[in-house]
């Protein structure tokens, strides 16, 4: 489980993104959510969030997001109270067979949790995304590393998640970068064990 500092960052990307667009679906939200994450991987060597995207049929859908939306539906009951902000501030209405985001009026973004690249990427994608259907998004994130935890995940009938350098490399980003990414992902690691 995520600690809550990284649960503080994803409700903040999550909660930006559903207040610049007003309502979103699901593909939309984890669609800009993982062209975000990917660009900044390339731009920056690390990633805006510590959400694990995994191969889902419809593209990468980031783990933790994805459970916090299914609690919000009540389609899910496991859950420790670090959630229990998150949760609160969204709703959610079905609408032509897509389930549809949105925030609460109690609810706002934490903007000291978005550094100024994570919004300019964040900016970006939710331009490039918002009059885009959602089959096209769903279709056009199935990039090289979605591909690779997809065919693992068909062997072994486990949700595979996609390592953030094959999401990197996906992205376009340089061998140069790549390594940066390999040896932040180590050290993290290793602190994590200490």
């Amino acid at each position: 489980m995520k600690n809550l500092e990284q649960i503080e960052k994803i409700q903040a990307m999550v909660y930006y993104i559903v207040q610049q667009l007003g309502e979103v679906d699901y593909i939309h939200l984890f669609k800009i959510m993982y062209f975000s994450q990917q660009e900044h991987l390339v731009q920056y060597g690390k990633p805006i969030v510590d959400d694990s995207f995994v191969a889902l049929k419809h593209g990468p859908v980031p783990s933790l997001t994805y459970k916090v939306l299914r609690l919000v539906e009540g389609k899910d009951e496991s859950h420790n109270d670090d959630l229990n902000d998150f949760i609160a501030g969204l709703q959610i209405r079905t609408s032509s067979g897509h389930q549809m985001v949105s925030l609460k009026t109690s609810a706002s973004v934490d903007m000291d949790e978005l550094s100024g690249s994570n919004l300019k990427v964040l900016d970006k994608w939710i331009e490039d995304c918002k009059n885009v259907q959602s089959f096209d998004l769903s279709v056009y994130s199935h990039d090289k590393a979605w591909q690779k935890a997809k065919k693992e995940s068909e062997k072994t009938g486990e949700r595979v998640k996609l390592p953030l350098v094959d999401i990197a490399a996906a992205g376009g980003a340089g061998k140069e970068m790549l390594e940066v990414i390999r040896d932040r992902q180590l050290l993290k690691h290793e602190l994590q064990w200490t």
